[in-house]
C-alpha cells in the first residue's frame, strides 16, 4: 500500500492552552495524523504575548495589587502551563517539538516560513481570508445558543463575531460531533466555510493501559470503592447531579463508597460556584467521601481512572461526545456512566452505561448497579485494536481536509 504523501504540518496551540479539554482535542488531532503518517516531529506552536498584551497583564497585575491592599482578592483562574500542554500531548506516543512565536497573525506566518510548514491547524480564531497559508478553523460548541444563561451578553456577541469570522474566512472548519454541525447550520446558515465533523476517535496509547507505580499515587489516598469525575467545575458539567446520586446511594447502605473529582475548580462565570458546592457537601454530611484533587498531571490522572469503578459523566452539554472524560475513559478501558443528552449518543466505542440527564435518581441507580454487578471491561489487546483502527480514520480525515485546503 503506497504511503500518504507528508504535507508539511505545524499544529497551533493558540486558545487550547488554557483549557484542559483544548489540550486533549489538540493531542487527538496530532495523534490522528501520527497514527496515519508515523515517525515525524511534529511542530506545536505556542503563542508568545504580544507587547499590548504584556501591558495589559501589567495593567490587570496592578489592579490585583491595589484590590489585595484593601483586602479584597480578585477571582483569579489559574493558568493552564505549557507544562501541561507537554504533558497532554505526550500521551499521544508521538514526537512533538513545541515552538513560540510572537503571537500576532505575521509572527504566526513568520514561524511557519521558519518551519517550511505547509499547512497550520486548528486555529480557534479566524487568521483571515488572506493569511499567507492554508489554515484550518476549529468551533468547540454553539453553546451561548442553547444555554444562553450561562453567557453574558458581551460574550454571546463576542462568540458570535468569532464564529463568523471563522465561517467567513476558514477554507474548512473542523468540529467534534454531527451535534455541534447540525448547530452550526442551525445558527450560521450559509457558512463559506466547508464544515467537517471528526470521528469519536479517543487516544490509543498503550502506556495509558498499564499501571503505574503506588508510589506516584500515593499522594492522592485513594479509596477503596470510587467513582470519578474528570471536569472542569463549569455549572453545565453538572457535578450536583453526582454529589445527590452519592447521597442517595449511601442512604441505600452502600458504605464506604466515594467520588473523586479532578479538573479545574474555577468557573469564571460563577467563582463561587465550588464553594457553594463543597457547602452542600457538608450539609449532607458528605465531605468525607467527595474530594477535590484539582488539576493533576495526566499520566497519574488516568492510572486513578483505570482504578475507579468507572468514570461518571453526568454534563449536560458537550462539543464532543462526553468531553474529555469520556475518551479517557475508553483509552484506559474504564467502564463510563454517562448522561444520555444528544451529542454523548455519538459515542460508539467503550463500555458506556447512560442515565436520564440530570435526574439523580437514576444515576444512582447505575451507579449501585456498576458496584453490586461490575461491568465487564475490555482487554487491553481488545482497547488497543479498536482505538488504532478508530485513530487512522480520524488521521485520514483530517489528511483529506488538509488536501482540500491546500488545493483551495
Amino acid at each position: 500500500m503506497p504511503q500518504p504523501t507528508r504535507p508539511r504540518i505545524a499544529f497551533l496551540a493558540a486558545g487550547f492552552i488554557q483549557w484542559t479539554g483544548g489540550l486533549d482535542f489538540l493531542r487527538l488531532c496530532v495523534g490522528g495524523i501520527d497514527s496515519v503518517l508515523p515517525g515525524a516531529t511534529w511542530p506545536v506552536l505556542v503563542p508568545d504575548d504580544t507587547a499590548s498584551q504584556r501591558a495589559l497583564a501589567f495593567t490587570v497585575a496592578a489592579k490585583r495589587r491595589l484590590f489585595s491592599l484593601a483586602g479584597v482578592q480578585p477571582p483569579m483562574t489559574p493558568p493552564v502551563s505549557r507544562d501541561h500542554l507537554r504533558d497532554a500531548l505526550a500521551t499521544a506516543d508521538c514526537k512533538i517539538d513545541i515552538q513560540s512565536y510572537y503571537g500576532s497573525l505575521r509572527g504566526l506566518s513568520r514561524a511557519m516560513r521558519n518551519l517550511d510548514a505547509q499547512v497550520v491547524l486548528p486555529s480557534m480564531m479566524s487568521l483571515g481570508s488572506h493569511f499567507p497559508h492554508p489554515w484550518i478553523g476549529y468551533i468547540g460548541d454553539v453553546q451561548h445558543k442553547r444555554l444562553p444563561g450561562n453567557f453574558s451578553r458581551r460574550e454571546s456577541r463576542e462568540r458570535d463575531r468569532s464564529f463568523n469570522a471563522l465561517l467567513a474566512d476558514a477554507p474548512a472548519i473542523i468540529v467534534n460531533s454531527r451535534s455541534v454541525l447540525r448547530d452550526i447550520e442551525e445558527f450560521y446558515p450559509l457558512p463559506r466555510a466547508a464544515l467537517f465533523s471528526l470521528p469519536f476517535c479517543p487516544p490509543a496509547n498503550p502506556a495509558l493501559l498499564d499501571d503505574i507505580g503506588e508510589d506516584v499515587l500515593r499522594p492522592y489516598a485513594l479509596p477503596e470503592k470510587f467513582f470519578i469525575i474528570s471536569n472542569q467545575f463549569w455549572m453545565h458539567k453538572s457535578h450536583q447531579t453526582a454529589f445527590d446520586a452519592l447521597r442517595l446511594i449511601r442512604d441505600a447502605g452502600f458504605a464506604d463508597v466515594h467520588i473523586l473529582c479532578t479538573g479545574n475548580l474555577h468557573d469564571y462565570r460563577a467563582p463561587r460556584y465550588v464553594e457553594k458546592l463543597r457547602d452542600g457537601i457538608a450539609r449532607v454530611g458528605l465531605t468525607d467521601r467527595i474530594h477535590f484533587l484539582g488539576i493533576i498531571p495526566k499520566r497519574p490522572q488516568l492510572a486513578v481512572m483505570r482504578r475507579s469503578v468507572a468514570v461518571v459523566q453526568p454534563t449536560l452539554f458537550e462539543g464532543g461526545p462526553g468531553g474529555g472524560a469520556l475518551y479517557d475513559g475508553v483509552s484506559t478501558a474504564t467502564p463510563v456512566i454517562l448522561s444520555d443528552i444528544d451529542v454523548n449518543r455519538e459515542a460508539d466505542l467503550g463500555v458506556i452505561e447512560f442515565f436520564r440527564a440530570g435526574s439523580a435518581e437514576d444515576l444512582a441507580h447505575k451507579m449501585m448497579a456498576a458496584l453490586t454487578n461490575p461491568p465487564q471491561r475490555l482487554s487491553g489487546e481488545a482497547t488497543l485494536g479498536m482505538l488504532k483502527q478508530r485513530q487512522r480514520q480520524m488521521g485520514q480525515t483530517l489528511l483529506e481536509i488538509i488536501s482540500l485546503v491546500m488545493e483551495r
